[in-house]
């Protein structure tokens, strides 16, 4: 199979897509197909040139012709912004000669239905917005996609993220893969005392870790709010906020610096924005206990991250949290990111050693059982070939 995937936003940025992208390319280049995945150039380096840590076995085709042409003063700005795409869409297409396009993005669908059309092979999509009904005509944008673009097929993580697919397109085109973790990179036994060292932690302070986008959703400022309760507490304890700025993010980065401030934890918290998805297993190692406070999600990858590296995770009881923690006693769930209960929670693991031990060996012990990324590879393959006839 001749797989061409198109990710709107990659590596080296991190988040949900970015890893899945990563991970499922990856995962089938290592099955024996052909992958090329197209993608946007990072900001601070448009050259397109490939990117330290990119898939394995994966032709990445950074895109960075479009830049000029929505630059150039002699060109309808419009115009050139729903089509300065197609010339490099099309070059790649035909240099590569897909079987399949896999798009991994609502914004990047109609780009998938163009390859499809033009090329007449099968579209398949899957979607990681957590609630793109909530945005500027987002339920039209949804039927769109669903209704008049019609994926031949549609991959969904999570129940709800499936079931919005049905309600919005077809049951018959849609199936539940939920995501899967490198087990083998995600695991307890890293050596984490070059990266203790890089944060300038010591050997006896316990370290929280939340990695997330910097967005209201997350949670974030609540768990700064609860630290500042924690630490009175328990002043060895440090924070380390590991999260990107995304185009929803807009001035939370800001009220989240301002607030640490603020509350005087300017020498205890702090937020890194460089790190990477090949950094990720690194500095979920590193923790003692991970934080994830969000309010909702689907199937959560680096919440399955944490649990493979046999951390004890602290998140919400959201809706769908029990496809993620199926066994109670392998996560701690707190009613909301209150910064009381997150800070009584927080207190109580980093107060003891033995229940952070028992609840990192569950939490891994589940991870191997249900949500590996050989488990999710097979499945998604056996979608796509399925979806092409064979």
């Amino acid at each position: 199979m001749r797989l061409l995937m198109i990710a709107s936003s990659f590596h080296p940025t991190t988040g949900g897509a970015e890893t899945y992208a990563h991970v499922i390319s990856e995962g089938l280049a290592a099955r024996g197909h052909d992958v090329m995945l197209m993608t946007d150039a990072p900001r601070d380096d448009p050259s397109g040139r490939p990117v330290e840590g990119d898939p394995r076995g994966v032709t990445v085709r950074r895109l960075t012709a479009y830049r000029e042409l929505l630059t150039d003063p002699s060109k309808v700005l419009w115009e050139q912004m729903a089509f300065s795409l197609a010339p490099e869409l099309a070059a790649c297409a035909e240099e590569f000669g897909p079987d399949l396009v896999f798009t991994n993005t609502l914004d990047a669908a109609l780009f998938g239905k163009w390859i499809a059309v033009d090329r007449d092979i099968p579209w398949v999509a899957t979607f990681h917005e957590h609630e793109p009904e909530a945005q500027a005509l987002g339920v039209a944008r949804l039927r769109v996609v669903h209704e008049i673009l019609r994926p031949s097929l549609v991959l969904a993580c999570a129940g709800n993220y499936a079931d919005r697919a049905r309600r919005h397109g077809s049951d018959a085109v849609t199936r539940l893969i939920p995501h899967g973790v490198d087990t083998g990179r995600f695991r307890p036994d890293r050596d984490t005392r070059h990266v203790r060292r890089h944060y300038g932690y010591g050997p006896d302070e316990l370290v929280v870790v939340c990695a997330a986008q910097l967005k209201p959703r997350k949670g974030i400022l609540e768990l700064v709010r609860a630290f500042s309760t924690v630490h009175a507490r328990l002043p060895h304890t440090r924070l380390l906020i590991a999260g990107a700025v995304s185009s929803s993010s807009g001035d939370y980065p800001v009220k989240l610096r301002e607030e640490i401030g603020r509350l005087g934890l300017d020498d205890v918290v702090r937020i890194d924005s460089k790190v990477t998805f090949h950094l990720m297993p690194e500095v979920l190692a590193l923790a003692d206990v991970v934080a994830q406070p969000s309010s909702g999600e689907g199937l959560s990858l680096v919440m399955l991250e944490a649990m493979s590296s046999g951390r004890p995770l602290l998140t919400c009881d959201f809706p769908g949290i029990d496809e993620l923690v199926r066994d109670p006693l392998t996560a701690r769930l707190v009613p909301s990111p209150d910064p009381v209960h997150l800070a009584d929670a927080l207190s109580e693991l980093l107060s003891d050693e033995a229940l952070r031990h028992r609840t990192g060996e569950r939490a891994r012990a589940q991870v191997l059982a249900h949500f590996t990324l050989q488990k999710m590879a097979e499945r998604t393959e056996e979608a796509l070939l399925a979806a092409l006839g064979k």
